[in-house]
C-alpha cells in the first residue's frame, strides 16, 4: 500500500512590493486529493486489482480511468506553481528595472560637474533668501500689499 508522509505546509515568498507568492503545493493536496483525484488511492486500487492473480477487467479499467483523473488533477495543481513562477519572473524583472534606474541615477550623480552644481545651488539659495525678504516686507502691517493698492 502506498502512502504519503511529506509536509503539509505552504511556503510563500514576500516580494518587495508586499505581494506574497506561493512557492509550493502541499503533496497531500496533489497525491491524496479527495475522491477520484487521489493518485495514491488510484495506484493502491490498481495494485489490489492485480495482487491476487485474477484480474477483474471491469474494475481494472475503472481504476485505470481513476488514475487518469488523478493525474489530470496533478496537472491542474501545476497551474498554481506555473502562476507562482510567472509572479517570480515579474518580480525579478521589476527588481532589475529598479536596479537599472538606481545605477543610472548613481552614474548621473558621479558625473555631475561639482562647480556648476555648487554655483546653481548658491544662486537658488540667494533667490530664496531674496524672495523671503520680499514676503517679509509685504507681511508688515505698515507696508502690506493692500496698503500699496489703496494708495
Amino acid at each position: 500500500m502506498t502512502s504519503y508522509s511529506g509536509d503539509e505546509g505552504v511556503n510563500y515568498l514576500e516580494i518587495p512590493n508586499g505581494q506574497k507568492i506561493q512557492l509550493n503545493v502541499p503533496g497531500s493536496q496533489i497525491f491524496l486529493a479527495s475522491g477520484s483525484n487521489s493518485v495514491f488511492g488510484a495506484l493502491n486500487s490498481l495494485v489490489a486489482d492485480y495482487a491476487n492473480g485474477t484480474v477483474d477487467t471491469a474494475q481494472a479499467v475503472s481504476d485505470t480511468e481513476a488514475l487518469n483523473t488523478a493525474l489530470n488533477n496533478v496537472s491542474q495543481q501545476r497551474v498554481t506553481l506555473d502562476n507562482s513562477i510567472t509572479g517570480l519572473s515579474s518580480a525579478s524583472s521589476a527588481a532589475t528595472n529598479v536596479q537599472t534606474q538606481l545605477t543610472t541615477a548613481q552614474t548621473d550623480l558621479m558625473q555631475a560637474d561639482i562647480p556648476t552644481v555648487s554655483t546653481q545651488l548658491s544662486l537658488a539659495e540667494t533667490q530664496q533668501t531674496a524672495l523671503e525678504d520680499v514676503i517679509a516686507q509685504l507681511d508688515s502691517s505698515s507696508n502690506s500689499l493692500f496698503s500699496k493698492i489703496q494708495a
